[in-house]
């Protein structure tokens, strides 16, 4: 492999080369962003540090204790849940005191007596809780008792109804369920069916989603017929049986949405019905496998997630928060970025 350079950090940090002489050789101090931002970069490019850095730079930038984290996330077995644990690791790395690592603790998405045990467990051990879960008032109830304990609580891609949770880092889910309708007017050629799969009812972000896909779609007249959404439960053999049915029971299906989990299972069960080069197939990301979908016609767009730039930013959130001891609430939105079989 390839040594990462001061060069290739600088150029990633969108500083220069001085600027990241100064914060991995300790030779001058910079401002706090800044050094994060290096700090970051680095990470990214899997540059090697000594651990005295690592042991000088959590001490230094988190004046509040150092940070204990906690994340709670659905089910490993997912390729979007494994994959955003691994970028959660590799953006908090630098943060952690000598010898820590970051608790997970991955739930079923239906076992809301066990997520909210979890957190409650956990808010015993940690200053800061990452989740993903859904809307339930159990789950709102373990959240605000950690809350009250000190604990910084931030929703990851899915908010919560008001629970005296800290912030909420993730999409625009708006913005990305209006541009997913907009490449439906752009996509689709003439209007019929249209499916919309979802992982839950209370799943915030994908109710979100959904409402302005429909909004965008009805506002612009474009007379596509979308369905009442069905749930995948971010499962693939439900997401497989939902889409197999949803196919068998519309003939005029011609576009599926699914801004959820478990899109793996629609992928699978439109490639194997024959049709997939007269559905339109608009999911989220990323998935396992995804470019091989692209390729042979199965999925044409995906709105991704980058998931580096997730992790950074509830990184980021989470170290502010320890370190200002922040009241009230903040929001940060990541950027998604459209992915086709021609520019992967």
């Amino acid at each position: 492999m390839k040594k990462t350079t001061l060069t290739d950090i600088a150029r990633e940090a969108g500083v220069g080369v001085a600027t990241v002489d100064r914060v991995l050789n300790r030779r001058a101090p910079v401002r706090p962003d800044t050094e994060q931002r290096v700090v970051q970069a680095a990470v990214r490019l899997g540059y090697r540090f000594d651990r005295d850095f690592l042991s000088e730079v959590a001490a230094v930038s988190l004046n509040g204790g150092p940070l204990r984290i906690g994340i709670l996330l659905l089910s490993r077995d997912h390729s979007f849940y494994d994959s955003l644990a691994r970028a959660l690791e590799r953006e908090a790395a630098p943060w952690l005191q000598p010898g820590t690592a970051i608790e997970f603790v991955f739930h079923d998405i239906h076992d809301i007596e066990a997520a909210a045990a979890d957190i409650e467990q956990m808010s015993q051990r940690i200053n800061v809780l990452g989740l993903i879960a859904l809307d339930n008032a159990r789950i709102r109830h373990a959240v605000e008792k950690a809350a009250q304990k000190g604990v910084k609580v931030f929703t990851i891609l899915s908010d919560l109804s008001p629970c005296g949770h800290a912030g909420y880092v993730g999409l625009d889910n708006r913005k990305a369920g209006r541009t997913a309708a907009w490449a439906v007017q752009r996509l689709s050629g003439k209007p019929g069916k249209v499916g919309v799969i979802i992982g839950d009812n209370r799943f915030l972000c994908q109710e979100t989603c959904e409402i302005s896909f429909r909004s965008y779609l009805r506002e612009h007249a474009t007379g596509h017929i979308v369905l009442e959404p069905v749930n995948s439960f971010e499962n693939y053999d439900r997401a497989y049986q939902i889409t197999q049915t949803l196919i068998c029971d519309h003939a005029d299906l011609s576009v599926i949405y699914a801004p959820c989990g478990g899109v793996e299972g629609v992928v699978a069960a439109l490639r194997d019905s024959g049709r997939k080069q007269e559905i339109t197939l608009i999911c989220h990301g990323p998935l396992k496998d995804e470019q091989l979908a692209l390729i042979d016609g199965t999925l044409d767009i995906i709105i991704s997630n980058r998931l580096e730039e997730l992790a950074a930013a509830v990184v980021q959130a989470m170290r502010e928060a320890v370190e200002e001891n922040q009241r009230g609430f903040s929001s940060s939105h990541s950027s998604f970025e459209l992915i086709t079989k021609e520019n992967f």
